[in-house]
């Protein structure tokens, strides 16, 4: 069997296809027992949610880094390469190690006569990375639902539930309380639940924490300021810290450091000591690419990988942060999201440009212009963004958003790195 190089590698991945639905647990299982993977030294915090799963296992990521811990970080789906999906201390596994877990998994599952998905066959990779680099714990984000996600197959010591809206409806459950149950799937017994109380999943994840005999603790949090330089809020429970300070932008964030926050001083019950000054220092440096991300002024240049109704809320509501004349928006998003919500906020745009990912989830132009009545079509997203930085004055805005595929070629284009690889 020829060896794969890097390109050969995500060809290869991407030739397995992505599944929508029809999950089990059982593949994930059986590639990892294939692999002779004993998925007990991982000792993790899970992570599911609709909205700052990334953001707040940055910001865990971070604190833990500033402790001196040797942390792991899984997360979906990467912004540019592959490669960003699994980081050790915040860098990214080298192409050379993510090749190698290519060509070991492709080998093994042609002598096995195995097939599985994309996602079930990275996130067993990412697992063996973890495993062999011998981390102190991992942070592990969900891609998709909880309860029947690949990283599932995983015994978290925390499940840290961010905040749920609708989305993937199709999948996970036409309302709230059917996609709350999907996330407060990942609870296992007797583990440490972190949930905020303006959660609206909060009645289903509390009772699978009941069921689970699991103890939640409920972070709470004052913002004191939040300003386009950064902000600072307090923390009153579990425990009270004041004047934490974080460069992440918009009011939302500080939800998910405080969520953050509460998670760590939750793992001093498990045996890591974390001190304060980790936290302070953690929160100060964190940073998540594509979340209010400022790339570029004069004009402004604004990338966010918001891309359902609640993450497009917190993104308008943000907007407020930045002083500009005209919003020129390039949008484009999955055909499974509820585009009529972003009708809503059409008013404050003066140019709405419409794209399209080479994602095999993107819904056609023509149908998102048909369901907004407004903007024009220019495909591929390189002449559209540079359609919206012509038409951009000095003192406009433009933002970049609607789907993370669509951001992710934005960091392409523009020529940024992502932060893992600055």
């Amino acid at each position: 069997m020829k060896i794969m190089n890097y390109k050969e590698s995500k060809e290869w991945l991407y030739s397995l296809k992505f599944a929508m639905e029809g999950f089990k647990l059982d593949k994930t299982r059986k590639l990892a027992k294939l692999a002779k993977l004993d998925l007990t030294k991982l000792k993790t915090i899970h992570i599911a949610g609709s909205n700052g799963k990334g953001s707040t296992g940055a910001f865990i990521e971070f604190i833990l880094k500033e402790q001196g811990y040797k942390t792991g970080f899984y997360t979906s789906p990467h912004l540019v390469e592959p490669i960003e999906r699994m980081k050790i201390n915040n860098k990214n596994i080298s192409e050379k190690r993510f090749m190698q877990l290519t060509n070991y998994f492709r080998k093994l599952m042609a002598k096995n006569n195995f097939r599985a998905n994309y996602f079930e066959v990275i996130t067993v990779m990412a697992f063996k990375y973890f495993i062999e680099e011998k981390i102190d714990l991992l942070i592990s984000e969900v891609g998709l639902g909880g309860r029947l996600d690949a990283t599932n197959v995983l015994d978290g010591i925390i499940s840290v539930i961010t905040r749920i809206s609708l989305e993937h409806t199709q999948y996970l459950g036409k309302n709230i309380s059917k996609i709350a149950k999907e996330k407060a799937g990942i609870i296992k017994k007797r583990s440490t639940v972190i949930v905020a109380k303006n959660n609206p999943g909060l009645k289903q994840i509390q009772a699978k924490a009941k069921e689970q005999k699991s103890r939640i603790v409920y972070p709470n949090w004052i913002i004191k300021s939040s300003t386009n330089k950064g902000q600072e809020f307090e923390l009153t429970k579990p425990e009270k810290i004041l004047k934490l300070k974080i460069k992440m932008l918009g009011k939302h964030q500080c939800e998910n450091a405080a969520i953050a926050t509460a998670t760590v001083i939750s793992l001093r019950g498990r045996g890591f000591d974390v001190s304060e000054k980790s936290i302070r220092n953690g929160l100060r440096k964190a940073f998540w690419n594509a979340r209010l991300e400022i790339v570029k002024r004069n004009p402004i240049v604004l990338l966010d990988a918001a891309h359902n109704p609640e993450g497009w809320k917190r993104l308008f509501e943000s907007l407020k942060l930045f002083k500009y004349e005209k919003l020129i928006v390039v949008f484009g998003a999955m055909h499974d999201k509820d585009i009529n919500v972003f009708r809503k906020y059409l008013r404050k745009i003066n140019s709405l440009i419409i794209t399209k990912s080479d994602s095999f989830r993107a819904e056609k132009p023509e149908k998102l212009k048909k369901k907004l009545e407004k903007g024009n079509i220019i495909v591929p997203e390189e002449k559209a963004i540079k359609q919206a930085l012509t038409e951009a004055g000095k003192k406009d805005l433009v933002l970049i958003t609607g789907s993370i595929y669509v951001v992710g070629k934005a960091f392409e284009i523009l020529k940024i790195k992502t932060i893992a690889l600055k």
